[in-house]
Formats: structure tokens, C-alpha cells, sequence
């Protein structure tokens, strides 16, 4: 039979509290990542001839540019999730000093109780 695992409430908390931005950097990425494939399709058919070659020039300056700032906005949504990731780390630092505390009052307490026993 499995038990069930309980989360910390520390824990819960910093998830619930991290979530609505990681599913925010999650969405927007996700809206980059289509946004790439949709403009991607429409320029590539057109050919280049010696009179549209300026156009072709712009349209691709333009798709460089926006690629750019798709790079820039992705590195800002991963910096987030770093940031998140390290909070959520401390916190998981936090709980294991906590439990280590816990295991070694646990076991002095156990130790007086077999001492007390031994006593009487």
C-alpha cells in the first residue's frame, strides 16, 4: 500500500506563489515560439528579383530585428525561471536543516526515554 507524501507548507506556498509567473513566461514563450513559425513560412516563397531586392532586404532586416528581440525576450523569461528556481532551492535548503533538527531532537528524546526506562 503507498502512503501518501505530504508537501510542507513553506514549500506549497513558494510553488503556489511561483506558479502564475512560470505559467505567464511559460504562455509567453510559447506565443514567441509560434509567432517564429508563422512569419518564418510567408517570406521564404516569394522570389528575389533585381526589382524586389530592396524589399526582400527590408523584410529580412525587419525578421532579424524581431528575431533579436525574440532572443532577448526568451533570455529575460529564463532568467525568471533561474530566479525562481534559486528561491525554491533556498527553500528546499531551509526544509532539510529544519527536518535535520527535527530527526536529531527526535532522537535525544528517544535516547532519554530508553535512559528514563533503564532507570526506574
Amino acid at each position: 500500500m503507498a502512503r501518501k507524501k505530504f508537501m510542507n507548507p513553506i514549500t506549497l506556498g513558494t510553488l503556489l506563489n511561483t506558479a502564475p509567473a512560470l505559467i505567464q513566461g511559460a504562455s509567453k514563450l510559447i506565443d514567441l515560439i509560434k509567432e517564429k513559425k508563422g512569419g518564418s513560412h510567408k517570406d521564404g516563397a516569394e522570389a528575389v528579383t533585381p526589382d524586389n531586392l530592396g524589399e526582400v532586404v527590408e523584410r529580412l532586416e525587419t525578421r532579424l530585428d524581431s528575431a533579436d528581440e525574440a532572443n532577448v525576450e526568451q533570455i529575460k523569461l529564463i532568467e525568471q525561471l533561474a530566479r525562481q528556481n534559486e528561491m525554491l532551492a533556498t527553500c528546499l535548503q531551509q526544509i532539510l536543516r529544519r527536518l535535520t533538527l527535527v530527526f536529531i531532537l527526535a532522537a535525544l528524546a528517544l535516547l532519554l526515554a530508553i535512559l528514563a526506562l533503564m532507570a526506574n
